[in-house]
């Protein structure tokens, strides 16, 4: 469960992070991308669950505190809202992020992001020796638009990510009220 938690915040780190090198993102304004971002969709090339289970809509509030992002994230895991607390410190390349103090070296990288609207976060890890991905979708209000869940899409597919694996969150409060 707090694998699931911690990739949930890995998520919205990644949402936080912009990787120059991966995403063409030159410049990451963490204070820009501080605040409060709604989960609305994922990728990933982790095992499907069967049958597959619906899950609500997380969130993640990012907070700048000297050289650290504090993230707090909510997410829906098997029917169970779980908050957690983490900080993230700057990587080895600009827009780069990595939790120190857990395991699995997850790198979390912004992808894409317009600051106002939307980002595009990438986390990757290793659990045992299979490399993992999961691709998030955030914006700052709980809808999507067309033209992100294109680019949405067409990160996942440059990443190996099927369609099929796509999920798009319930709209369901449930677990983002604990962020209130």
């Amino acid at each position: 469960m707090r694998g699931k938690a911690l990739a949930g915040l890995l998520g919205l780190l990644v949402v936080l992070v912009a990787s120059a090198e991966e995403m063409g993102l030159r410049d990451f304004n963490a204070t820009q991308f501080s605040g409060l971002w709604y989960e609305i969709a994922l990728a990933s090339n982790l095992e499907p669950q069967t049958p597959p289970q619906l899950k609500k809509m997380g969130a993640v509030l990012v907070e700048r505190e000297g050289p650290y992002l504090t993230l707090t994230s909510v997410s829906d895991h098997i029917n169970r809202c779980v908050k957690e607390t983490t900080q993230a410190v700057k990587g080895d390349a600009p827009g780069k992020f990595k939790f120190p103090k857990e395991p699995g070296n997850k790198d979390v990288t912004v992808v894409a992001t317009d600051y106002r609207t939307y980002a595009i976060v990438n986390v990757a890890f290793q659990k045992g020796r299979t490399a993992h991905s999961v691709l998030k979708l955030y914006s700052r209000d709980m809808e999507h638009n067309e033209k992100v869940m294109a680019h949405f899409l067409l990160e996942a597919s440059e990443r190996g990510l099927s369609t099929a694996s796509v999920q798009l969150l319930l709209k369901d409060l449930t677990c983002v009220n604990l962020l209130r």
